[in-house]
């Protein structure tokens, strides 16, 4: 089943995911470069503003699964399911591990030595990197797998609105350790509750909650719940930096997320045939291998791209980066490799 405004919706999300990875007017490894207040609101708005992508992507994930699920062996669909997603997980992880991110360095100094550096980065925080794998963005794939575990678990048992209200005290959980730590906890939790079940269980289990219950959004209602979600959104990430001195960019979710995500999902749905045709749908069936290949070029990118405080690559970076991550996939695709990469539909 294709649904043409999910297919540019899910495009769109792979889009902002790259310009939340790419940071413009910030720079991570520097946060003094870009520390004026002006550059502090540009960067930190264009980070937040792309925070719809992940729910998005999981929201689709339950809703697309939900009919497989309620149709066969729930455990036995969610295996199949996630089996090809594990083998991704490990393949991408692997070259991770073994690319060095400077390979100038690499031959200057020697593969091991430069490589220390790296694996420290990657494997240090032994508490978290069971849930990520090679690469910090890759932590998508075993959250994704352990929300449609759980998500077929209740369905098994008969029980498939369990998933839903344990989404919701896991995402309350997960908001108590991550964004609202530091003004309810005085900080946050050593495990970064954006990963595993606590983040995706809510936005899987409710995609599939509304495929059972035949949701039919209009465009009206759904437009209107979009723009409360993001003006809760708003005013949450405000309110965290004002009183709790939260950065802007700390968030992966909030409480707006919510409806900010289900109104655009909903708009989505309520106008099927937006972008039919046009080169966004086109791009839909790469979206998940450019996700995986996306993070090196990024990379490079920062390494290797103009240093400094220039405006002018601040505003190239995004384009730079979707350019370059196309001709990467294109090239992938040519290899045998590219059928456990790229995993293209």
């Amino acid at each position: 089943m294709r649904i043409s405004s999910i297919e540019c919706g899910r495009v769109l999300a792979i889009l902002a995911v790259m310009t939340i990875h790419i940071s413009p007017f910030s720079n991570p490894f520097d946060p003094s470069l870009w520390g004026d207040p002006l550059y502090l609101w540009l960067g930190g708005t264009i980070n937040q503003l792309s925070r719809f992508a992940v729910p998005l992507f999981f929201l689709c994930a339950g809703y697309f699964l939900q009919p497989r699920l309620a149709a066969g062996n729930p455990m036995e669909v969610a295996l199949r399911y996630c089996r090809p997603l594990l083998l991704l997980w490990l393949g991408w992880s692997l070259i991770y591990l073994l690319v060095p991110f400077n390979p100038v360095a690499a031959v200057q100094q020697g593969y091991l030595p430069a490589m220390a550096g790296q694996w420290q980065m990657q494997v240090g925080d032994l508490l978290n990197v069971w849930w990520v794998g090679g690469m910090i963005h890759l932590w998508f794939l075993p959250a994704l797998m352990l929300a449609v575990l759980i998500l077929a678990l209740c369905q098994r048992v008969g029980l498939p609105q369990l998933a839903l209200v344990a989404g919701v005290l896991l995402y309350l959980l997960a908001l108590l350790g991550g964004s609202y730590g530091k003004p309810l906890l005085g900080g946050e939790w050593a495990l970064l509750t954006r990963n595993g079940p606590f983040f995706s269980l809510l936005f899987v289990a409710l995609g599939a909650y509304l495929r059972a219950r035949k949701w039919r959004p209009d465009t009206r209602r759904s437009a209107l719940l979009m723009a409360t979600g993001l003006a809760l959104y708003a005013l949450e990430a405000v309110g965290l930096l004002h009183f709790a001195e939260v950065p802007l960019n700390r968030h992966d979710f909030l409480l707006g997320s919510l409806p900010w995500a289900l109104g655009l999902f909903g708009l989505l749905l309520a106008n099927p045939d937006w972008g039919k045709g046009r080169w966004l749908e086109r791009q839909a069936p790469k979206v998940l291998g450019l996700y995986c290949l996306h993070m090196m070029l990024v990379v490079w990118l920062m390494i290797f791209g103009p240093q400094g405080k220039l405006v002018w690559w601040e505003l190239l970076k995004v384009p730079a980066l979707v350019a370059c991550t196309l001709l990467g996939y294109r090239l992938l695709d040519m290899t045998p490799a590219s059928r456990w990469l790229l995993r293209a539909r």
